[in-house]
């Protein structure tokens, strides 16, 4: 609460110093509305929030008539300001599902309409937004085993199997990492995660410990189950956003295809557990 009350006291402070001694440019102006707008739809935002935060922040800086057209991995925007007229495009790229930092922007897109920063202004204020909204690797690894532990007691394992599915979940975890660094295909990840969680489960299974390999398995599913993605797939559709919601649905597929491959691969080449 304190550091959070701490960033949104600097940023107040230098939104206002740069807002009443800036002329800010059309050009700047159209850069920040639609990183604005990119930001919001990379971290699992609806489509119409991106589009309205364009819209909003193009008209607080003088345009008189705006146009923007967003999906999953583009936005296109034309917006008029009396005396010129500027178009933009940028290519979105898929990122993760992030409910703290959406609120984050959502709150910074608002003082935005408000105060009127300049473009070097406004990156500050983004990356304040950024650093306050990223989780750490050690919560990560914690949540990821958390969530692991709790589904395989849910779903009935005994506690023996709750921690054996917690650290293959931590085993999974890293393996995503370092493929990820690697620029590898997320779907190509997902099936390399999931093979090697299931080689895991199934090797622990035929060491004699008396454990539920289905249990294990079933706590680390959970683990890469695209739940969110799913959600926010329907959620477009429901709204009217017909290609951004076919979009996340065809992603949400392959990514369950993907996670039911690497286990199903697993389970082939090593005949079950027993």
């Amino acid at each position: 609460m304190e550091k959070d009350m701490a960033i949104d006291d600097i940023t107040d402070t230098e939104v206002e110093k740069t807002a009443s001694t800036t002329v800010i440019s059309s050009d700047d102006a159209v850069f920040i509305a639609i990183e604005m707008g990119k930001r919001i739809l990379m971290c699992g935002g609806e489509v119409h929030r991106a589009e309205e935060t364009i819209s909003r922040i193009c008209t607080a800086y003088g345009a008189v008539a705006v146009d923007v057209n967003a999906i999953l991995s583009m936005i296109i925007l034309t917006a008029d300001f009396e005396n010129e007229e500027k178009t933009s495009f940028c290519r979105v790229s898929i990122g993760v599902n992030n409910l703290g930092r959406l609120a984050k922007l959502n709150a910074l897109s608002r003082r935005i309409c408000a105060m009127k920063p300049s473009k070097e202004a406004f990156l500050t204020l983004l990356d304040e937004v950024e650093r306050a909204s990223s989780v750490g690797v050690i919560k990560q690894i914690i949540g990821a085993a958390l969530l692991s532990i709790g589904f395989a007691l849910y779903f009935g394992g005994n506690l023996l199997d709750a921690a054996l599915s917690g650290l293959i979940a931590v085993a999974m975890w890293f393996i995503i990492r370092l493929l990820n660094r690697s620029n590898m295909n997320a779907i190509v990840v997902k099936f390399a995660a999931c093979f090697m969680g299931g080689v895991g489960a199934l090797l622990i299974g035929r060491t004699g410990i008396n454990c539920n390999v289905n249990m294990i398995i079933i706590g680390d599913i959970m683990n890469v189950v695209p739940g969110v993605a799913l959600t926010n797939s329907l959620r477009d559709l429901f709204g009217g956003d017909i290609m951004s919601g076919l979009f996340r649905l065809c992603t949400v597929l392959l990514d369950a295809v993907a996670i039911a491959c690497g286990y199903a691969v697993a389970i082939l080449i090593f005949g079950g557990a027993a």
